[in-house]
């Protein structure tokens, strides 16, 4: 099953670490589509993708904050403009239906995980609000 996976991370986090958290929560038949976060994080996504061989994702605080979310965080909402980041960017970078693995936070890393969804465009945002657009690279 190819998979989306959002990160969150405390400033000063590394590729290393994210990686490592990741990789506790992966089912062994996933197979890691796409690394997505917040655009303040690019840096850290580009190197995490990079060395899992993977494109990165990533989005505005705006962008993540139009998305409906199962968890959310104040602290995150008042640095960031969104109330959740990882889930949020899973959901922007293609992934459907319930989260495999919802809102995880180990240590200073948050990870969140979904199936890619075969169907384009198929996030939905929340009423009155217009679908964002992306930024993308591939690594």
């Amino acid at each position: 099953m190819r998979v989306v996976v959002g990160i969150g991370a405390r400033k000063g986090v590394d590729a290393t670490e994210v990686i490592r958290v990741v990789s506790t929560v992966l089912q062994q038949n996933w197979q890691v589509d796409t690394i997505a976060s917040i655009d303040g994080k690019a840096e850290l996504v580009s190197a995490v993708a990079s060395n899992m061989g993977v494109r990165g994702v990533t989005y505005s605080g705006s962008e993540l904050a139009q998305v409906t979310t199962t968890s959310s965080s104040p602290r995150v909402l008042d640095a960031v403009g969104s109330a959740s980041v990882a889930e949020a960017a899973v959901r922007l970078a293609g992934a459907a239906g319930p989260l495999l693995v919802p809102r995880t936070v180990q240590g200073a890393v948050v990870v969140a995980v979904g199936a890619v969804s075969e169907v384009a465009g198929n996030f939905v945002p929340k009423a009155g609000k217009r679908r964002p657009t992306r930024a993308l690279w591939i690594e």
